[in-house]
């Protein structure tokens, strides 16, 4: 006889942690939408240099930040929502 397998939510149990994925998705979604707000509104601030004499403007820095603003927050879901099952 083959045993039937039932999945986590038909056993009461929560898989991850929706709140905390909104609230680090709005981060990433203000910070974003910050962004593409001054490239659309303020390019002027996006297209100076980093620093003076230099060749890296603010737009690509900014740019950096968000990846890398998403690389972390998804770090930071993972490890919290993978701490233990409610």
């Amino acid at each position: 006889m083959a045993e039937q397998i039932s999945s986590p939510l038909q056993a009461g149990v929560r898989i991850g942690r929706p709140r905390l994925g909104f609230a680090l998705t709005a981060i990433l979604i203000v910070f974003y939408f910050g962004f593409v707000g001054l490239g659309a509104f303020a390019p002027a601030v996006l297209a100076k240099p980093l620093v003076d004499g230099g060749t890296v403007t603010v737009a690509f820095a900014y740019g950096l930040f968000v990846i890398a603003l998403g690389v972390v927050l998804t770090g930071i879901y993972v490890l919290i929502a993978n701490r233990e099952v409610i």
